[in-house]
């Protein structure tokens, strides 16, 4: 805000938020179809509304994470493994004791076989040579890694898919590692890539921003979730939108009359124009 500048209204300092790209184009329509600039106190009202009702900001956090978790899920393939019988015991009651799945110990077995492949020519070529298979383990795989691994297998001849798959999978016995971490990372197989977000600047002043950050606070979450939840809701939910955004840029008392005969300005040609 700045003498010179009357438009601006003293909101405070700028905060960089991250919004999906097709949210943020939305939300610039709807700040466009109430008026010029009003972006940012289209923003800023959504904030308000949503730390005026704090009890819903749990529920809501909780459905935007399953629905993003349900989008970057991977669609699984099949694989069947034949092992001796110990091993096949052992791989069970490994994934008993981390309250798990053999499908996901298997994910990660091959996850970090990929990582760093190693020589597993000759182990591979060993367990090829494996006497003694007779127990089958059905393991739900990503269909790029059964690919992978499908490909490096064949580097050295024909079927050896399933021995490559023993490969890793005794990797993973013999050095099980940080299973935790793994298990809430790599386990449930979904893509790991950052989610890509456009940014934009809104300023904020400080009582709102704190109010915000304590809300994140409160619900184990953080400033840009809250925000992207904000968005969402007012984009399904609008109300009264163009009043509430109009009175969030009118509310400068040194330039409000200013603002507000701009806006009757405006509004009058808008009236004017033919359909």
């Amino acid at each position: 805000m700045t003498d010179t500048k009357p438009g601006r209204i003293p909101v405070g300092d700028p905060i960089a938020l991250r919004f999906d790209s097709e949210i943020k184009r939305r939300l610039e329509e709807m700040a466009a179809g109430i008026g010029p600039r009003r972006f940012g106190a289209l923003i800023r009202v959504a904030c308000h509304r949503l730390v005026s009702q704090p009890k819903a900001v749990g529920r809501g956090l909780e459905e935007a994470r399953r629905l993003s978790e349900a989008l970057r899920a991977i669609p699984l393939v099949m694989l069947k493994i034949k092992l001796e019988p110990d091993t096949a015991q052992e791989f069970a009651e490994l994934a008993a004791a981390y309250d798990t799945t053999v499908s996901a110990l298997m994910r990660i077995a091959l996850y970090r076989f990929l990582e760093a492949p190693g020589r597993y020519k000759h182990p591979m070529l060993r367990e090829a040579d494996r006497t003694g298979l007779s127990d089958w383990v059905d393991v739900m795989v990503n269909p790029s890694t059964k690919q992978q691994v499908w490909r490096l297998a064949g580097r050295y001849g024909d079927k050896l898919n399933t021995a490559l798959l023993r490969v890793a999978l005794r990797r993973l016995l013999h050095e099980p590692g940080d299973l935790t971490r793994d298990l809430e990372t790599i386990a449930p197989l979904r893509d790991l890539r950052p989610e890509i977000y456009v940014r934009a600047n809104v300023h904020f002043d400080e009582r709102l921003r704190d109010k915000l950050d304590a809300l994140a606070a409160r619900v184990g979450s953080n400033r840009a979730e809250l925000m992207r939840l904000a968005a969402k809701r007012v984009l399904e939910e609008p109300g009264l939108i163009e009043q509430a955004v109009n009175r969030e840029i009118f509310r400068s008392e040194k330039n409000q009359k200013h603002l507000l005969a701009r806006h009757a300005r405006r509004q009058a040609r808008r009236l004017a124009q033919p359909d």
